[in-house]
């Protein structure tokens, strides 16, 4: 079967210029190379007898060559409070202006180009007779804390270059990977804010600023949602010849995930690619101190550093009987007092808690039990805040009352 007869058997025939990439064949818009479009032209071409005069339109996404690095460098500073955060819209997050696709854990950031090439066929030579090249700036900004679960989607289309047949005046439509997916997300168009399939116009130098404001399909109780492939837009654009997709959502790096799992803030969405803490500050949270101390000492002097970005990470766990198991491993021979308790680092919560560190690459220490009832709703508090799931990656910081950290 010829490439364009699967399109036409994959989509119900050929998608027309208004068609949102939802609606098309991963297969005919995601992994056609640039050889597979020519051919589908060419095939088109030859459906018409018009096979050695036609004019042809393919896309590739482009190599930029100052990719920035999949996470932001962890430092003491990168920490965040618990609070209610800052929801803010109609501009790309000014955190991605770093460099980085995940600066934090409420922020995922973008930046691809794209490369649309026109040829011409006469009498079977061909010639690029156009070309333009469009760069998609984008972020998602997710809602903290106790805001309702959704996210500001920020684009910034820039036509960077652009000659030939593809200077001006190319007509097209642009929409979010939510459209046409209720069951993940939608798009809840805001005063001021932007609706799915508008229409756009590019030309060389065109600079296009959408905002969306978007949510999650409704979470079932202990639901977990994946958004990956769904954060960022897409245009449909119609170039000479045939129409382009460039399904940017399809290929960024914008990432989501929300769930509806027991959480003190409700359900909720984060970047789950982004770096999460669990801190213990003690000039914050006096009762603390003696767990933090313990927690400093340890990131400081273990083999492994556990928790510290420059030592080795700390995976959460959920399964109550296998925290218990590792308490019991790290304090059954512990002796307490009375109003004292028996502190294990690495947490009992993790995998690298109890067997999961070796004897001497774990601490255990007496301490006040107020302070490990403070570090215990403190670690909760972290765990719901940041949405760390079974077996998410976090660190933790530790701080003295003078403000020394442990990293």
């Amino acid at each position: 079967m010829t490439l364009l007869a699967v399109a036409q058997v994959v989509t119900g025939g050929p998608a027309s210029a208004s068609t949102p990439t939802s609606a098309l064949s991963p297969i005919v818009e995601s992994q056609m190379t640039v050889g597979q479009q020519q051919e589908q032209c060419a095939q088109r071409a030859a459906l018409t007898r018009s096979s050695g005069n036609y004019s042809c339109t393919t896309h590739v996404k482009a190599n930029n060559p100052n990719l920035p690095a999949k996470r932001a460098a962890t430092r003491p500073d990168s920490l965040r409070a618990l609070d209610s955060g800052d929801f803010s819209s109609q501009a790309v997050a000014p955190a991605c202006s770093e460099g980085y696709y995940n600066p934090n854990r409420f922020t995922s950031c973008s930046e691809q180009s794209w490369i649309v090439t026109n040829t011409q066929t006469v009498n079977g030579a061909t010639a690029v007779v156009g070309e333009m090249t469009i760069l998609f700036n984008s972020s998602v900004e997710f809602a903290e804390g106790s805001d309702p679960s959704g996210w500001d989607l920020d684009t910034d289309l820039t036509v960077t270059s652009a000659w030939g047949t593809l200077a001006s005046g190319i007509t097209g439509t642009m929409w979010t990977g939510c459209y046409g997916h209720p069951d993940k997300c939608t798009t809840s168009q805001l005063q001021d804010s932007n609706g799915e399939n508008e229409a756009i116009v590019l030309g060389n130098g065109t600079h296009i600023s959408k905002w969306y404001t978007q949510y999650p399909d409704t979470l079932l109780y202990n639901e977990v949602l994946s958004l990956n492939g769904n954060l960022g837009s897409a245009i449909r654009l119609n170039t000479p010849g045939n129409a382009v997709t460039l399904a940017d959502h399809q290929a960024n790096t914008l990432f989501g995930r929300c769930d509806n799992l027991p959480n003190r803030y409700g359900a909720g969405c984060v970047d789950d690619q982004g770096l999460s803490y669990v801190l213990y500050d003690t000039r914050d949270n006096p009762a603390v101190g003696h767990v933090a101390q313990h927690v400093f000492d340890a990131i400081r002097n273990l083999p492994s550093h556990w928790g510290s970005p420059y030592g080795s990470v700390l995976n959460r766990i959920t399964d109550q009987a296998a925290i218990d198991n590792n308490r019991a491993i790290s304090c059954g021979s512990v002796v307490t007092g009375p109003g004292e308790s028996c502190d294990e680092y690495p947490l009992a919560s993790t995998k690298q808690g109890g067997n999961g560190a070796a004897p001497g690459d774990r601490s255990t220490r007496v301490v006040p039990q107020s302070a490990n009832d403070s570090q215990g709703g403190l670690t909760g508090a972290y765990y719901d805040y940041y949405r760390i799931l079974d077996n998410n990656e976090f660190y933790v910081q530790a701080v003295l009352a003078d403000g020394t950290s442990a990293w």
